[in-house]
C-alpha cells in the first residue's frame, strides 16, 4: 500500500505540476482523482480493509480524462456537436463514482463521516446537502469523458488562418483570475475560428499573423492540434522551458523524499 501511495502522490504532483505550467486547469481535476487512492495509502492501520474497487475505478477514470487532454496544443470546442442524452449518461456515471468513493471511504473509516452513514439514523436533509457538490463536480468529469469519445477518430485536414489575434481573459473579460485562459481568433475563407490554448504554445505563437495549422477533427466536430505550427518558435520559450524544468524536478525530489517519509517510515516524519 505504501508503494501505491508513493506512485499516486507522483501523479498527483505531476497533474498539479502540468496545470499550473500549461495555464489549463483541467489537469488540475485529475489530481482529485488521486484523492481517494491517496486517503486510503496514508490512513491505512492494521486490520483496515482497502477497497480495491476504488483503485481501480479511479485508474480507469485517471486513463479516460487524461486521454482527452494529452499532447495538445489548440483546441477548439465551440463546433462540437452535443448529444445531451450521452453527455447526461456520462454526468450521471461520473457522480455515480465520485459519490461511491466518498460514501466508501467514509464507511471504512479513512475520512470523516460528515454524511452521517454510520450513524443509526441517518439524516437525508444532511446527505442531501452534501451531495449538491459531488453533483457540479461529476460535470467537469463528464466532459472530459465526451472529450475523450469526440477523439477516439479523428480526421486530418489543414487549416490557414489569417488576421490572428491572441489574447488572454477569463469569464470576467479581464487577463487576470483563476480561470484565466489563452486564446487565439482567427479567419479562414470568412469563417472566425476560436481557439484555446496551452501557456507555453500562446507564448511561442503571440507574435504571429498567419498560421498553418494542422488541425484533427474529432468523431463529435471538436477540433484538435497537437502539432507544433512554428517549430522554430521553440527557441523564444527556451530559457522559460529551462527555469520550469529545473524547478520541476526539484519539487519532485522534494516531495519524493517526504513521501518516502510519510509512507514508509512515518515514526520518522512524525517524530520531527
Amino acid at each position: 500500500m505504501a508503494w501505491l501511495g508513493l506512485f499516486t502522490l507522483m501523479i498527483f504532483y505531476w497533474c498539479l505540476f502540468t496545470a499550473v505550467v500549461t495555464g489549463r486547469r483541467s489537469w488540475a481535476w485529475l489530481c482529485i482523482l488521486c484523492l481517494p487512492v491517496l486517503i486510503m495509502a496514508g490512513g491505512y492501520e492494521k486490520g483496515m480493509q482497502i477497497n480495491g474497487l476504488i483503485v481501480l475505478l479511479c485508474g480507469f477514470m485517471f486513463v479516460v480524462c487524461q486521454s482527452s487532454l494529452k499532447d495538445i496544443l489548440l483546441w477548439n470546442q465551440k463546433k462540437r456537436r452535443y448529444h445531451w442524452v450521452l453527455l447526461g449518461f456520462l454526468w450521471f456515471i461520473c457522480f455515480l463514482f465520485l459519490f461511491y468513493c466518498v460514501v466508501e471511504l467514509q464507511i471504512s473509516g479513512y475520512l470523516w463521516d460528515f454524511q452521517g452513514w454510520n450513524m443509526q439514523r441517518r439524516n437525508s436533509f444532511r446527505i442531501t446537502i452534501t451531495t449538491l457538490p459531488f453533483v457540479w463536480l461529476s460535470y467537469y468529469y463528464a466532459e472530459m469523458f465526451y472529450n475523450s469519445i469526440d477523439r477516439l477518430w479523428r480526421k486530418k485536414s489543414e487549416l490557414i488562418l489569417i488576421a490572428c489575434n491572441f489574447f488572454i481573459s477569463n469569464a470576467r473579460g479581464t487577463d487576470k483570475g483563476i480561470d484565466t485562459g489563452y486564446f487565439l481568433d482567427g479567419v479562414n475563407n470568412g469563417v472566425n475560428y476560436h481557439f484555446r490554448m496551452t501557456k507555453g504554445t500562446y507564448l511561442m505563437l503571440q507574435k504571429e499573423k498567419a498560421l498553418r495549422l494542422q488541425v484533427q477533427k474529432g468523431l463529435l466536430g471538436g477540433l484538435y492540434v497537437l502539432e507544433n505550427p512554428c517549430p522554430e518558435n521553440m527557441k523564444k520559450t527556451l530559457k522559460r522551458d529551462r527555469r520550469v524544468a529545473k524547478i520541476g524536478i526539484v519539487l519532485f525530489f522534494v516531495l519524493f523524499i517526504m513521501g518516502v517519509l510519510f509512507f514508509f517510515f512515518p515514526q520518522i516524519l512524525f517524530f520531527w
